[in-house]
């Protein structure tokens, strides 16, 4: 159980009053809150005091800091009744409510942090890859158009060459062999073509056991 009262020096309750922060203000603190503050508490039951102590004693709220100090070398602080003590709970309450989120959305962040440096590490990977790749391709790119310019450069010359030849024949009439033996084939071709038009051509049976359906048929005859 907490002690009835407590004595603080005047310095103190004047420094607390006047916004000042040492070791014996938050002690203070403590005393009249019954809460074990930290950084980020004090400031909360700094306020929530204040406006208790004020609510008591208004006349404190128009006093210099000198004024203060002529009350007295010491005072004798009570802890905060029940009732501001349940408004002190509710707002410690809410406070390590809203601490657990920020701890919580911070535990997230890094997380999130340490999944995006894990993707951009995947990231970087990839990048690697990809130059590689290109730098392979555009090297088998270059070996491809060095082939491919040799390749072109050769049929060139053989055409080149070819034109000559043909040139050559039209300025002397020699022809190649080939050549001749096209022509020699076609004035083969041409007698066999004679000769297959001047046979008779062969004429189909008929239907009729060989009779061709004139006069001498001796089937033709209704009275048959």
């Amino acid at each position: 159980m907490s002690e009835a009262r407590k004595i603080f020096p005047m310095d103190t309750f004047v420094a607390y009053l006047k916004g000042d922060g040492n070791a014996s203000v938050a002690e203070m603190l403590g005393y009249l809150t019954q809460k074990d503050l930290d950084g980020d508490s004090t400031p909360f039951a700094a306020a929530l005091a204040k406006a208790w102590i004020y609510e008591q004693h208004p006349e404190l709220t128009k006093m210099s800091k000198g004024q203060l100090v002529e009350l007295g070398q010491s005072v004798s602080v009570a802890p905060m009744p029940v009732k501001a003590k349940a408004e002190v709970d509710e707002v410690f309450a809410k406070l390590a409510d809203y601490k657990g989120q920020i701890n919580a959305k911070s535990a997230k962040v890094d997380e999130l942090t340490k999944a995006l440096a894990a993707k951009d590490a995947e990231i970087a990977a990839l990048s690697a890859k990809v130059k590689e790749f290109e730098g392979q391709k555009k090297g088998e790119a270059e070996a491809l158009f060095v082939t491919t310019e040799a390749r072109i450069v050769e049929f060139t010359g053989k055409l080149e060459a070819l034109l000559k030849e043909v040139e050559e024949v039209k300025k002397t009439g020699v022809v190649v062999a080939g050549v001749a033996g096209v022509a020699a084939a076609a004035g083969a071709a041409a007698p066999a073509a004679a000769e297959a038009a001047g046979a008779p051509a062969e004429t189909a049976a008929g239907t009729d056991f060989g009779f061709a359906g004139g006069s001498q048929d001796p089937f033709a005859d209704s009275n048959w």
